[in-house]
């Protein structure tokens, strides 16, 4: 995995923009600082990061390739799950590979087959080529956005890189935010709507897209779609393939020149993927996370019913792994606020990100690659939003329903200005009409259809951001097998009545890992990614919220109400308070992220135009 970054068509001398390069270069430095590289010819500048994975010594970047005469280079991050496949067809085209890394398998099938190279491509991946006898730049992002590819364009100039951060090391771009950003923020956050970005004139590539930039003219084009159409297997089929199409991509998944290892929190879907890659004879460290004081303070819950660790033990135990707990203490996670908001670049889900920042880095100490179970809630309908009465008809976003908690955090000069209930209800408007569905779809499949694709398309990508940023700012490589596209097409299109097999959520996958693993894991109900329950972790954030409304003159009080802010500090019943969206964001989270967001303004330097 790795950092790139570019820009073509800017006003700088050579000189000036070979600086620049490097320093957008340095902004990245966390996503690989195994090697790094920069390639300018005429007015284009390319620059990259390396995190070594496949190919140590031979897969230095920017990478170029002469083919028919024409020379291409590319910055590339990724991870192909199919080589194989793709060297042989580079013999067949009679190309010659002189390493086994991914980026030469990228660069020349694009040299021989341009942009339809796209669709041979089976992994996680973001890539710029630049054609020197067309002084043009090509950009691409895998099918769900696993990896990311930001860009600003302005004035016929093209500026790209993996990170915003990076975007902010180019002279010609500010860190500007204006009312349609804020809606974002207070709308939809920590979702984002797909392309969009807080920040005006940074937007991103859409997951599935690619686009050209030649002559000051940036054009984009969506190259991949889900597909909707009829199921035609039987349950008993289905739960087959299911099993086979995991057993296949977690295997080719564990392929890497350093050594692998997996996040196992006992749930359902960690657990398959370390059950998967058992089968491969091998001995693997699996981790999972913990916080000090959760032991003492747990309280079941209809959403979190139990914790994880009887769970671990059953699968570490089965499978023989080498296992982990990497134990978090309040203080840690509080600290480290500051550094998951820099990771993602904007406020998101405060110690949701901080935690997996932290777990990230202790991770890292082991091993450089790891497998993670997530994604499987997106494909296979696991989050309680597509059972719940009140959410399961939802005509608005089902994780985020009630905005008046929303609203009423807006500071109340720019709640009319910003009218969050209509931008989302246009916004979910049209998410919905980009939903694919099949004329053979019952009531039901519609519905759970429109979930699932909103779920995967908004939800989901949060959380993959959320996963690239906090792995790769410990320079660790995360990989999601869940993410598979063959298997989130398929998945797509199992009936609801199917998918729920069982009455029981995730029922169909489930069902396909009967056997593999111990029954308490199979039918354990969902239960969320771990958080700290530790009062002391809530003293922490409070603290901080009093210091911040002992300044009212903070920037962040024009954006945020005081007054609302300080009656949630002050709720005699902290429990009654379920802020922003209920699973995980909770009071403490609430006010975690209102800190985040005062940071975010001082750390950035935001410009607000309102």
């Amino acid at each position: 995995m790795c950092g790139i970054n570019g820009f073509i068509n800017f006003k700088y001398s050579k000189p000036q923009a070979k600086t620049i390069l490097t320093k957008m270069n340095q902004a990245l430095i966390n996503r690989g600082n195994d090697d790094h590289g920069i390639y300018f010819h005429d007015n284009a500048y390319l620059g990259q990061q390396r995190l070594s994975i496949v190919d140590l010594s031979k897969g230095h970047q920017p990478m170029s390739y002469t083919h028919h005469g024409k020379t291409f280079t590319i910055v590339y991050n990724g991870e192909l799950y199919n080589a194989p496949a793709l060297r042989e067809r580079l013999r067949q085209h009679h190309i010659r590979l002189r390493t086994t890394c991914d980026t030469e398998l990228v660069l020349k099938l694009f040299a021989v087959e341009g942009p339809q190279a796209l669709h041979r491509l089976n992994g996680i991946f973001a890539f710029a080529v630049y054609e020197t006898s067309t002084n043009r730049i090509f950009l691409a992002r895998d099918p769900l956005g696993v990896k990311p590819l930001f860009y600003s364009y302005q004035n016929g100039a093209l500026a790209f890189a993996s990170e915003i951060k990076a975007l902010f090391s180019h002279p010609s771009i500010q860190p500007r935010v204006n009312l349609q950003g804020l809606r974002e923020l207070f709308g939809i956050c920590p979702a984002r709507t797909p392309g969009k970005t807080v920040y005006t004139g940074i937007n991103e590539i859409k997951p599935g897209q690619y686009a050209w930039w030649q002559d000051g003219k940036l054009t984009t084009k969506t190259w991949f779609k889900l597909k909707s159409y009829q199921h035609q297997q039987s349950t008993a089929e289905t739960i087959q393939t299911i099993r086979n199409m995991l057993q296949n991509i977690v295997q080719n998944q564990l392929v890497s020149d350093v050594r692998v290892g997996l996040m196992l929190s006992g749930g359902l879907d960690s657990s398959a993927v370390t059950a998967m890659a058992a089968r491969a004879g091998q001995t693997f460290k699996t981790f999972s996370v913990d916080y000090v004081g959760n032991a003492d303070n747990f309280q079941p819950t209809d959403f979190s019913p139990s914790r994880d660790n009887y769970y671990i033990d059953l699968v570490a135990k089965q499978y023989h792994t080498d296992h982990s707990y990497k134990v978090l203490t309040s203080a840690q996670l509080c600290s480290a606020l500051r550094e998951a908001l820099i990771a993602r670049d904007y406020p998101a889900m405060a110690d949701i990100d901080s935690s997996l920042l932290l777990f990230c880095r202790a991770i890292k100490t082991d091993v450089s690659v790891c497998l993670s179970g997530e994604f499987a809630d997106e494909i296979f309908c696991g989050y309680p939003w597509f059972y719940r009465a009140d959410t399961n008809r939802a005509t608005t976003f089902p994780w985020a329903i009630d905005l008046s908690i929303r609203e009423q955090t807006i500071a109340p000069a720019l709640r009319t200005k910003l009218n969050i209930k209509d931008f989302v209800n246009k916004t979910y408007a049209a998410a919905v009409a980009e939903v694919p569905l099949s004329s053979t779809d019952t009531p039901a499949d519609r519905q759970m259809k429109i979930y699932s694709y909103l779920t995967m398309r908004w939800f989901g990508l949060n959380l993959l951001e959320r996963a690239d940023r906090m792995a790769m700012r410990c320079g660790l490589e995360v990989r999601v097998p869940f993410t598979d596209i063959n298997l989130v097409q398929y998945v797509y299109n199992i009936p609801w009545k199917m998918k729920n097999y069982g009455g029981q959520e995730k029922g169909i996958l489930r069902a396909a890992l009967q056997n593999y693993l111990p029954e308490a894991v199979v039918t354990r109900k969902k239960s969320p990614y771990p958080k700290t329950i530790d009062p002391v972790y809530t003293q922490l954030i409070e603290q901080e919220i009093r210091t911040l409304i002992a300044n009212p003159q903070h920037a962040v009080w024009q954006i945020v109400d005081i007054n609302y802010v300080t009656t949630i500090l002050n709720e005699s019943n902290p429990n009654k308070t379920r802020p922003w969206f209920g699973q995980l964001m909770q009071r403490p989270q609430y006010l975690a992220f209102i800190y985040q967001i005062a940071l975010w303004l001082t750390e950035y330097k935001i410009i607000l135009d309102l």
